[in-house]
C-alpha cells in the first residue's frame, strides 16, 4: 500500500433519500443517470479521478487543490442551470466537501486515512449548492482564482483536532448600491432601485457593514418581531443556530441564523447578512428562496 498527498472531494445529493421515496425505480435510475451525465464531465475537465461511486455520492481525488475547488464551483454552476424551474423532487442539489492530505492507496486504487475521514465529516455540514473545504486546501490552492470565506473551526467526531473550514464565496451582484440601503429598499415594493453599474463587481464597500446592516434591519422591524430579534443577535453571529418560520399577520417570514450568517426570507426577497456584507435575491412566488 502506497501513500500520496492528494486533494479529496466528496459529493452527494442532499435530500436524496427523501426524494427517492416518492419515485419509482425507473425514475430513480433516470435521476442518477442525469446526475452522472452532469457531474462526471466536469470532474474529467479538471483532471479528477473518480475513486468510487457510493449511491448518489462520488469520491474523487485531484493532484491539485486549485483544480479540486474549481471543479466544485463548476459542478455547482452546472447544477444551478439544470435546476432552474425544476420541481422540488426533480432538482439535483449537491453538497461538496474538499480536503487535502496524505492518503493510503491500496492495490485496487481505493483510498483510506484520516484525510478521507475529515472530508466525509466536512461533507456532513456542507449546504446544498455550496463548496466547503478545509484549511489544508485553503493553504495549498491558488486563492486568487477562487474567492472564499472562513466559516470557522469545527470539532468532528473521531477527529482529535478542530478543523478550520472555509467555503467558496458566491458573488451576487444584484445591485451596485450600498448594501444596507438595498436591504431597507427591499422592504418598500413601490420604490424603484437604481440600476446596477455594469462595471460593478458587487464587492463589499468600505466601512462597517455590520453597523449598516443593523440600520437596515431596524427599518425591517415594521414587518414584525423577527427582525427585531435578529438585530438583538447581530453581535452574536455564529454563536447560536436559530431556525424560525412565522406568520406575523402581514405575510410569512423566515429567519435562520447559522454558521455566522443571517438569512431573512419574506414573500419578495431573501436577504443574507454576514461578515462579507449583504446579498439580496428575489424569492419565488411561494416565498421560497432560490437555491444557490
Amino acid at each position: 500500500m502506497k501513500a500520496k498527498n492528494l486533494a479529496i472531494m466528496l459529493t452527494d445529493i442532499k435530500g436524496f433519500t427523501d426524494k427517492t421515496s416518492r419515485k419509482s425505480r425507473d425514475q430513480i435510475k433516470e435521476m442518477l443517470n442525469k446526475h452522472n451525465d452532469l457531474v462526471l464531465p466536469v470532474i474529467e475537465k479538471f483532471h479528477g479521478k473518480v475513486i468510487k461511486t457510493i449511491g448518489d455520492a462520488f469520491l474523487v481525488t485531484f493532484e491539485s487543490s486549485t483544480d479540486a475547488v474549481l471543479c466544485g464551483v463548476s459542478i455547482q454552476e452546472v447544477l444551478l442551470a439544470f435546476n432552474k424551474d425544476k420541481a422540488h423532487d426533480d432538482r439535483i442539489d449537491i453538497r461538496i466537501a474538499i480536503n487535502a492530505g496524505e492518503v493510503s492507496i491500496n492495490e485496487t486504487g481505493d483510498i483510506f486515512g484520516e484525510a478521507v475521514n475529515i472530508t466525509s465529516r466536512i461533507e456532513g455540514i456542507a449546504e446544498a449548492g455550496e463548496v466547503f473545504f478545509t484549511e489544508s486546501v485553503y493553504l495549498s490552492m491558488n486563492r486568487n482564482e477562487v474567492p472564499s470565506s472562513e466559516i470557522g473551526y469545527r470539532q468532528f467526531k473521531g477527529i482529535p483536532d478542530k478543523i478550520k473550514v472555509y467555503k467558496v464565496l458566491h458573488e451576487d451582484p444584484v445591485t451596485a448600491e450600498n448594501p444596507a440601503e438595498a436591504a431597507a429598499a427591499a422592504q418598500e415594493p413601490q420604490a424603484e432601485k437604481p440600476a446596477a453599474d455594469p462595471g460593478s463587481t458587487g464587492a463589499r464597500p468600505e466601512g462597517t457593514a455590520e453597523a449598516e446592516a443593523l440600520d437596515g434591519l431596524n427599518k425591517m422591524g415594521k414587518m414584525g418581531g423577527l427582525a427585531g430579534m435578529i438585530t438583538g443577535l447581530l453581535g452574536k453571529m455564529g454563536i447560536n443556530d436559530i431556525d424560525i418560520d412565522e406568520d406575523n399577520g402581514k405575510g410569512r417570514q423566515k429567519v435562520k441564523i447559522q454558521n455566522g450568517e443571517i438569512h431573512v426570507v419574506d414573500k419578495n426577497q431573501e436577504i443574507r447578512i454576514g461578515k462579507d456584507g449583504i446579498r439580496i435575491r428575489k424569492t419565488k412566488p411561494d416565498g421560497e428562496p432560490p437555491k444557490a
